[in-house]
């Protein structure tokens, strides 16, 4: 019992300053989307633990989730197709499908705070201006 103690001690300090992942920051501007990445960037912002990266995954496939079925993604390349979408992201419903559809198992304030933060990563990566 006393090794197991010491063990989980040395581990618990050895581990706190090294990072959970890290962001490439040759990235920023790249306009592309990664889906790691962007759960990295997120769980880094928000001071997470390497445990909460699989729920801040979650949260961002049921997103996605999200926007494809009210058809604001598409796999055309062409961008006449999106505007033939009248669809509008709405956050209040994007967390109720998360929560409700996806059943991911997050509470409603921190898929707000993780969409939020997400903003964020798409300024690094410039696919939205501040």
């Amino acid at each position: 019992m006393k090794k197991l103690l010491i063990l989980t001690l040395l581990s618990f300090f050895g581990c706190r300053n090294e990072p959970i992942c890290t962001v490439n920051e040759n990235n920023a501007g790249k306009e592309i989307y990664d889906l790691d990445e962007a759960t990295c960037f997120i769980a880094l912002k928000l001071n997470k633990r390497k445990t909460d990266l699989n729920l801040i995954r979650d949260a961002l496939l049921a997103e996605m989730n999200y926007m494809d079925n009210v058809r604001l993604t598409s796999d055309s390349p062409n961008p006449e197709s999106e505007s033939e979408s009248n669809a509008e992201l709405d956050i209040n419903q994007m967390v109720e499908y998360a929560l409700n559809v996806e059943k991911v198992d997050l509470s409603k304030k921190q898929l707000f705070e993780i969409y939020d933060t997400e903003i964020e990563y798409l300024m690094f990566i410039g696919v939205v201006d501040e």
